[in-house]
């Protein structure tokens, strides 16, 4: 494929990432944590700061700060701000609402989980090899005890709903949701897979959500399935020049089992 054509896909890719600003399994993923001890007290902002990853914590990835300045709308995922409207059905909306770091916690629609919401913070994670176009946002949110709790009630919920697996969230319409294994992390943990289309392309996204106390960190992997994309990366390796590697339509992306042990060594 022509050599411009590549770059505009990786651009691509790495500009929706860095304009996220960010979960749901039928496993009941739980770390070893006693489940009867009270969770601790809501993490402030300063110390949301201090946890997120940095710059060398995770080999062979760079971490960047997202751009949350933007005033656009669109999904989660992309530059600007969430999906406007409400949630069809409404029982799904947790699963967008994980997309966006600043929604996290919100997704209920009750006044109290933002009001006592103490901070959020979220880093990309893009891969060094240029072969892998997967993109991780990590979002830490800081919520009150049960807020937390309730929250991850109603992911799990949402991800073993049949009527989640295609929902709209004002005009955008999310596809191809189903839960996936869960990590044994933290106090409990839930994952699942999303997708929706962004322009011409498919965003698809694997979500991992950790609960420890009364904090959440959101891990989520995406790529862009780009079918001519792959048809040029096809025709390229028929004509012996190879192609650059665009994720096809079974290449789901994955987060990486080394991000979520960095992040969560640090919360």
């Amino acid at each position: 494929m022509k050599p411009s054509v590549s770059r505009v896909v990786a651009a691509v890719s790495v500009a929706v990432a860095l304009g996220a600003s960010a979960a749901c399994s039928s496993g009941d993923g739980g770390g070893d944590a006693d489940k009867g001890a009270k969770p601790p007290a809501s993490a402030g902002p300063s110390k949301l700061e201090k946890a997120a990853l940095a710059a060398g914590d995770v080999k062979g990835y760079k971490v960047e700060k997202p751009d949350e300045s933007g005033a656009g709308s669109g999904s989660g995922s992309s530059a600007g701000a969430p999906p406007v409207g409400k949630s069809s059905p409404a029982e799904c909306a947790p699963l967008a609402a994980m997309l966006d770091v600043r929604t996290v916690g919100k997704a209920q629609g009750a006044e109290s989980a933002e009001g006592k919401a103490t901070g959020h913070v979220s880093r990309i994670l893009t891969p060094t090899d240029d072969k892998d176009f997967t993109t991780t946002r990590v979002g830490l949110s800081s919520l009150a005890a049960s807020d937390a709790e309730r929250t991850m009630t109603d992911l799990r919920a949402a991800t073993r709903s049949k009527k989640c697996s295609a929902f709209r969230v004002g005009e955008q319409r999310y596809i191809g949701v189903r839960s996936l294994p869960a990590p044994h992390k933290g106090d409990e943990a839930v994952s699942y897979k999303i997708a929706h289309r962004k322009g011409e392309y498919v965003m698809r996204e694997s979500v991992t959500v950790v609960r420890t106390g009364a904090t959440l960190a959101v891990f989520d992997a995406s790529n862009l399935y780009d079918p001519e994309g792959v048809q040029r990366d096809r025709d390229a390796e028929k004509d012996g020049t190879g192609g650059i590697g665009t994720p096809t339509a079974d290449q789901d992306p994955k987060v990486a089992p080394d991000i979520v042990d960095a992040q969560l060594g640090k919360v």
